[in-house]
């Protein structure tokens, strides 16, 4: 697996990622497209046999001046618990520390997604709030932080 940067050409298949996995509260194609235009850090993780396959990707955006915001980790169905996300989720917290300003990163994370929850307290996340009613189809979110 090798890790780059997202591009224009990769929208169709991300969108398509982001559809199945997340269903209704999928973002729409109009915002995957906004966020590849414009965002800190867009990197996908692409399957190294001849298929170049998108197998995951990861979507950071700095929304305050000192605070990065981890909107979107994605790994596909089949390449799940196989250390893809841990992988995708260490390179950008090095490239996030070498960016030298940020203090603190943000991410919203269901509050019945067991295995990401766990993966982010991995890596030093942790729960500061539960938000109701967070996502489109009414399920909650813990708000999570890691302080840099």
């Amino acid at each position: 697996m090798r890790i780059s940067t997202v591009s224009i050409k990769d929208l169709n298949e991300i969108f398509k990622l982001e559809s199945n996995t997340f269903k209704k509260d999928a973002f729409s194609k109009t915002s995957i497209l906004n966020l590849i235009l414009k965002n800190t850090f867009f990197f996908k993780l692409i399957n190294d046999d001849n298929s170049n396959e998108i197998v995951g990707f990861i979507i950071v955006i700095q929304d305050q001046e000192y605070r990065v915001n981890l909107i979107n980790l994605l790994i596909s169905k089949q390449y799940k618990n196989k250390g893809y996300g841990s992988h995708l989720l260490k390179h950008t917290l090095n490239k996030i520390k070498e960016m030298n300003n940020i203090e603190v990163i943000v991410l919203n994370v269901n509050s019945k997604n067991k295995v990401a929850i766990s993966l982010y307290q991995k890596f030093g996340f942790r729960i500061v709030q539960k938000i109701e009613s967070y996502y489109r189809q009414k399920k909650s979110a813990y708000l999570m932080i890691l302080k840099i």
